[in-house]
């Protein structure tokens, strides 16, 4: 009887809108009118499945029979997707568009290495953002997705919730990786999130000013010796920042600047190696430039509250130890039985969805991204999170209209890395032309364009003044 009922209501479906809406072939429309009809027409009791939050109440809102459209994490590529995404169906009766974060801002994780240092403002109130935005924000941390059931279920300081979805987009982030190493975790500052920074920041700003009554060399000089673990991008951009605000500290306590060391830790031949050798030898050399010492090739296998002890034996004595050497997934992902790749991540196809379920996309670091050129995976980085989140709302668009989808192609515009406040080693594509690299003065203000480039793409995005 409901499949009768059914092929009816799409009978009556056809001649009302033929008859009395002028786009006939109106996606949105159609749907809007076809629960219009279920309601009239009892067809079944499946409605109930479509309820936004599950709860005890029987009671079925016009907003509970919309549509989900998950966005899971409020980072780069989650937050560009979210109010995409609330753009692209703004006109619908059917889809509603939510957002889920732990935190109740957007950070600018770029820019974590200046927080760290000189305690710059590097966040976003995320309701400054969402500001007259059709999107729902649920401040909590996802505990478990349900594929199954399509289910996000949401852990807040109060109670459980369980968020149903129609389709998913997975932007969750990255977590910090100690890789094991003893000592690690309870012995160093990890520069992962805004607390990390802010933790980091006032530490820096203690050892400066009690060394400035210690009496002891020795002690003076462990207390000045600055260890970044990983010579990454975090972990360079960190250095040179630090090496800048070395001359504060030695202005302001009256300490001596021979006594200042910082040293960075690299386990690979060269540093941030995912770059062009030419590019990193050049980062490389400016560094050294500043009076950072670079120690390549050993790893480090042991860290005490006091020590850094790498594989070749060499021991580092420092109670300043900064890591920024690698990031791992949430286990969320593999928790919730998608097929993930190296790191954790989730195996996507050239659409970005999920290659278990077309419903459901990844994108950012929760992403196992291939690049079709080179067939390498996409490395970590904002640009590439920023062009993902544009593409599955597009793509999701696209999937609700009956249109053809986009592939993935990234865009390499561009790579700068900042190597302290006023100096920075980058390039830039431009038409005709491979690549054009710059140093110094330009790189540096090629780096503050890039910097407010996020904030004016955001702005553009959410149509609010945004400042921070």
């Amino acid at each position: 009887m409901t499949g009768l009922l059914e092929e009816n209501i799409d009978k009556i479906l056809d001649g009302f809108m033929a008859i009395e809406y002028k786009d006939h072939n109106d996606i949105f429309a159609r749907e809007h009118y076809k629960e219009i009809f279920t309601k009239i027409f009892p067809l079944h009791d499946d409605g109930l499945k479509n309820k936004t939050l599950l709860s005890e109440s029987s009671a079925v809102t016009s907003e509970q029979l919309k549509k989900n459209i998950v966005v899971i994490g409020a980072g780069y590529g989650g937050l560009t997707a979210a109010l995409r995404l609330e753009k692209l169906f703004r006109k619908s009766f059917d889809y509603k568009i939510h957002l889920i974060d732990k935190n109740p801002y957007h950070t600018l994780k770029t820019r974590l290495h200046e927080a760290a240092v000189r305690n710059t403002e590097v966040t976003i109130p995320l309701d400054r953002i969402l500001k007259n935005k059709d999107i729902t924000f649920y401040l909590g941390e996802v505990n478990f997705i349900d594929v199954e059931n399509r289910i996000v279920h949401i852990s807040d300081d109060i109670e459980e919730k369980r968020l149903l979805f129609d389709f998913l987009v997975i932007a969750i982030g990255s977590k910090i990786n100690f890789y094991n190493i003893a000592g690690m975790k309870e012995n160093s500052f990890p520069l992962q999130t805004i607390l990390d920074a802010d933790l980091i920041y006032e530490h820096i700003s203690k050892i400066c000013a009690s060394t400035a009554s210690e009496s002891n060399e020795d002690r003076r000089k462990q207390n000045l010796r600055f260890v970044i673990g990983g010579g990454g991008l975090s972990g360079v951009e960190f250095a040179g920042e630090l090496a800048d605000h070395a001359a504060k500290c030695i202005t302001n306590y009256g300490l001596n600047k021979n006594e200042i060391e910082i040293i960075i830790i690299e386990a690979a031949e060269r540093l941030v190696p995912f770059m062009d050798k030419e590019f990193s030898e050049r980062v490389e050399k400016k560094l050294i430039e500043k009076g950072i010492k670079i120690l390549k090739g050993s790893k480090i296998i042991e860290r005490t509250n006091d020590q850094i002890i790498l594989s070749d034996g060499t021991v580092i004595q420092s109670g300043n130890f900064i890591w920024t050497g690698g990031i791992r997934i949430s286990d969320l992902l593999k928790n919730s039985g998608l097929q993930t790749g190296p790191a954790g991540k989730v195996m996507v196809n050239k659409f970005l969805q999920s290659e278990d379920d077309k419903q459901i996309y990844a994108i950012g670091d929760s992403a196992n991204a291939i690049n079709p050129v080179t067939n390498k995976p996409v490395p970590a980085a904002a640009q590439f999170a920023l062009q993902q989140g544009r593409l599955v709302a597009k793509n999701i668009f696209s999937e609700v209209t009956k249109k053809n989808m986009e592939q993935y192609q990234p865009k390499v515009m561009g790579e700068v890395v900042s190597l302290g406040r006023h100096l920075a080693v980058g390039w830039l594509a431009l038409p005709f032309i491979k690549k054009v690299t710059f140093v110094g003065f330009l790189a540096n203000l090629l780096k503050a364009a890039i910097k407010e480039k996020h904030v004016l793409l955001l702005r553009k995005e959410s149509r609010n003044w945004i400042r921070y």
